[in-house]
């Protein structure tokens, strides 16, 4: 079994909450870490199976019933909301840690009649699909060094072609092993399905083919900045259905938006969220790429390790619910991929390059120390390399594959 790095976090949740919501996309591994958790000490049940959905459609209350005083383990929740009061009376009434470890493959915020039945009662995890580090088995501590900027002098050589080759077999368990082809139809079947069948979970679209012509859309942007009317216009839907298109698509965990650094509330208005795919393999396969074609074509290739590097980050910054991801751009198209908030204030800039490194690169990371960090700020430039290097000022040179140490 790949440990992963939420683990801790999720014994940590249920020792210290009435339960915890285990979230995440469809097969990115939830059931297996739940399993885990439980070691065979808890109650499981599943709604995928029709007689256990139907049972707690029927009568909620007393599905959820924990006579025996164990944790009770419900898979795939959102698919019987009726739960999700029925566990608020149980825990509004009993305060008692570690009563329910709830998943679910679809983000309840995103689902009105059930958004607030959970708020201030289950702690919140998120599992992501399986990261390179914890594929190599690494720490998952490369932001804390980071903040300290104290790096290995020298890391595992991880080159363009690395990168890319990550990027194309995705973090999703199954088809990690899987051959190029087969690794494309598994990913074309995966989002049929969610389009099919997971969709009405969340949400009533019945016209599918838009949909799915919005999903590729968004694919082919990941990691871009774009206006919501052009994606109107290339889908021929209006903006109120484009938006809850875009709600459904993150609720499903097919993609992710980033928002907008500012040192303001009111400095945010206005400011736009980056979106990106929330998996690397979907980018790659939907969109039907090879990753020769992908090497050599430098829009195609920042976008692929862009969105990479994204899901990469982002489940670091998961593993500390204190800290805080977003981006900056401004009207003088400086931009910075990726700020990482930590507990005590201080800032963490990062820019990714699928190249090399010069000293060009940290022209917006100095301007942006310089003049808006009002507190110890890092820059670093993610790249394909193995060497890390100072260049001056608290910017560094990185390798892309310290996001596995």
């Amino acid at each position: 079994m790949i440990r992963r790095w939420q683990e801790n976090l999720l014994r940590q949740g249920l020792a210290d909450r009435r339960g915890v919501h285990l979230t995440g996309a469809r097969q990115c591994g939830k059931s297996t870490l739940a399993e885990f958790v439980a070691d065979g000490q808890m109650r499981h049940l599943t709604l995928d199976e029709s007689i256990y959905l139907k049972a707690a459609k029927d009568d909620p209350m007393t599905f959820v019933d924990r006579r025996d005083g164990r944790t009770l383990v419900i898979d795939e929740v959102q698919k019987a909301p009726e739960l999700l009061n029925a566990i608020k009376v149980k825990v509004d009434h009993d305060n008692s840690r570690g009563q329910y470890l709830i998943t679910g493959s679809s983000n309840l915020h995103f689902v009105k009649e059930v958004s607030d039945s959970l708020a201030g009662r289950l702690g919140r995890v998120r599992l992501r699909t399986v990261t390179l580090g914890e594929l190599k088995d690494g720490a998952g501590d490369f932001l804390q060094r980071a903040f300290d900027r104290d790096f290995p002098q020298t890391l595992d050589k991880f080159d363009k072609r690395d990168v890319i080759h990550c990027a194309f077999c995705g973090g999703y368990p199954e088809p990690l092993e899987f051959s190029d082809r087969s690794r494309k139809a598994w990913y074309r079947e995966y989002l049929d399905d969610l389009l099919r069948k997971d969709i009405r979970d969340v949400t009533e679209i019945r016209k599918l083919d838009s949909l799915r012509k919005v999903a590729h859309w968004l694919l082919a942007y990941s990691s871009k900045f774009f206006e919501m009317k052009d994606m109107c216009a290339a889908s021929g839907i209006g903006k109120e259905t484009a938006d809850t298109y875009l709600s459904a698509l993150m609720a499903l965990y097919i993609f992710d938006g980033v928002p907008p650094w500012s040192d303001s509330d009111y400095a945010k208005l206005g400011k736009r969220t980056k979106y990106y795919a929330a998996d690397a393999g979907l980018l790659a396969n939907l969109l039907g790429w090879n990753e020769d074609s992908a090497y050599y074509d430098d829009d195609v290739c920042g976008k692929l390790v862009e969105t990479w590097a994204y899901h990469e980050v982002a489940a670091l910054v998961d593993m500390w619910p204190e800290y805080e991801l977003t981006q900056y751009r401004d009207s003088d198209k400086r931009e910075i991929d990726f700020l990482v908030k930590g507990a005590d204030g201080q800032l963490l800039g990062i820019e990714v390059k699928s190249g090399t490194v010069g000293e060009g690169d940290f022209k917006h990371l100095k301007w942006f120390a310089t003049h808006l960090a009002r507190s110890r700020f890092t820059g670093v430039v993610l790249y394909s390399g193995r060497d890390v290097l100072s260049f001056g000022n608290d910017m560094f040179a990185v390798p892309l594959s310290a996001l596995a140490i």
